[in-house]
């Protein structure tokens, strides 16, 4: 079952910020790969996957973002609820599993930030995304998304626990693993109330990761070009990065 965050969702930016310069990197990675392919033009239509409460999106709907007629999608009402909130008016919304979503819209690009898809727990979870992604890209279309990688996750696992405060309240995430393969993540949000008190809000969320061998393997299927970009913009070395993000283009021919 994929998070919905709900019970998070009015602290969700305060603890992950305003998604700004995560925003600023996602466009940069689209406009280079479309830059490659100067018959296309400047990617002007975007779908956010797992968009949350709408800071990536929002962003990138900015002139100096890249201006993008912007869409979103995610499980959680709770997180739609603030976007909706955030985003420009008449903004296109969709309330729907990122693994089987289906719309009546294409786009330019496609984009899956924040490690949404360590949110699916079985590969086939994360096949059936990339095959949605394909469905609803254009010819040329880019795909653009981040993976927390196997070797960050047991790294997580290691820490006793991460304990952060914004603004009078606190953030208290524990991670948890019994196999190895999946990771529960155990978030802790300890809520100043007017009586001085704090309320407990508790959101359980599993994740998982692939080695990135197999990911990019499952992506030829659907993609080409793919690309691996460390979260610096350098070049990535899978088996020691947090994170890596991956980009590719709409293959040309429709897989069987």
């Amino acid at each position: 079952m994929t998070a919905t965050y709900d019970s998070l969702a009015a602290h969700y930016d305060a603890v992950a910020g305003d998604g700004a310069a995560e925003a600023a990197f996602v466009h940069d990675l689209i406009r280079q790969r479309r830059l490659a392919e100067p018959r296309r033009g400047p990617a002007a239509t975007l779908l956010d996957v797992a968009c949350g409460t709408g800071a990536i999106a929002g962003a990138l709907a900015r002139p100096d973002q890249g201006g993008y007629r912007v869409s979103g999608l995610d499980i959680s009402a709770g997180m739609l609820a603030v976007a909706r909130a955030k985003l420009p008016a008449g903004t296109p919304l969709y309330q729907a599993d990122m693994t089987s979503f289906s719309l009546d819209a294409r786009f330019d690009a496609v984009v899956c930030a924040y490690q949404g898809i360590n949110h699916l727990l079985s590969f086939p979870a994360w096949e059936s995304f990339f095959r949605c992604v394909y469905e609803h890209l254009n010819a040329g279309g880019v795909f653009v998304f981040d993976i927390a990688t196997v070797g960050h996750l047991a790294r997580m696992a290691g820490l006793e626990k991460i304990v952060q405060q914004f603004g009078d309240n606190y953030l208290l995430i524990r991670v948890h693993t019994v196999d190895g393969a999946v990771f529960q993540w155990r978030i802790e949000v300890y809520e100043l109330q007017p009586d001085g008190r704090y309320r407990l809000l508790t959101e359980v969320v599993e994740m998982t990761s692939f080695p990135v061998g197999r990911v990019r393997e499952a992506l030829r299927r659907w993609f080409t070009g793919i690309e691996i970009t460390a979260d610096d913009g350098g070049s990535a070395h899978p088996d020691a990065e947090d994170r890596i993000w991956l980009t590719c283009i709409k293959s040309p021919d429709r897989p069987s």
